[in-house]
């Protein structure tokens, strides 16, 4: 579940609980569809969202079955339609009173979209990736530099990597979780079921479990 669908009360799927024409938790759930429909259109399949940058047009979430015909705000009554074709659904006017549309305007941040939590597992992934490369250099005979410049080094390449973890969080996973699994794969043809594998396996899957964790989280979007 989804950082966005816990803040979806099931409470509101009536809409006789609140007042108002949107519950409370609207925004989580808008969104969620938004996510779900993958940014598009299910009328007409324009892709809107991070598909598109500032170039996209406004997206609406939609009841299937209108509130007024009994319809209901659960997820399974919400679909994705751009703003065209929400119009188009409706023979009055939906630009009055409060609607609520998604535009492009907030995916100018592009892909550099992360909660806290998703900017420190980004740091914690960045930062473990880095030192594993640093002792695998070690180890190779690379001889060990001034512990300022080491230091530096370490600090320079820590934010730089997180910066990429966070832009593109599932590519890096993917990559990481590939060199894991090669690493794995030569221990175990080297050592078998053996403390040496283990040891491997502690040090090169961490970040692979961290950063899937934190997608499914939505931490890192």
């Amino acid at each position: 579940m989804s950082t966005l669908e816990r803040q979806i009360n099931s409470r509101y799927d009536d809409p006789d609980t609140y007042s108002g024409n949107r519950p409370p938790d609207w925004e989580a759930r808008r969104k969620t569809v938004y996510r779900h429909d993958n940014w598009t259109c299910q009328s007409c399949g324009r892709q809107s969202g991070p598909h598109a940058g500032n170039e996209g047009v406004r997206l609406h979430a939609h009841h299937i079955v209108p509130l007024s015909e009994g319809g209901s705000n659960r997820l399974s009554n919400l679909e994705t339609l751009c703003e065209p074709c929400h119009q188009n659904q409706h023979d009055h006017d939906i630009f009055t009173g409060d609607w609520v549309g998604d535009g492009p305007h907030v995916y100018t941040v592009g892909s550099l979209r992360a909660t806290a939590r998703g900017i420190f597992v980004a740091l914690a992934i960045a930062l473990w990736a880095i030192l594993v490369v640093r002792v695998i250099a070690l180890s190779a005979g690379y001889a060990p530099m001034a512990m300022e410049i080491e230091a530096a080094l370490l600090v320079g390449a820590t934010l730089l990597a997180s910066v990429v973890v966070v832009s593109k969080p599932l590519l890096v996973t993917s990559v990481l979780g590939f060199v894991a699994a090669v690493m794995t794969a030569f221990a175990w043809t080297d050592f078998g079921w053996s403390p040496e594998l283990a040891l491997i396996g502690v040090i090169v899957w961490p970040p692979v479990i961290l950063g899937a964790w934190a997608i499914a989280c939505d931490y890192i979007q």
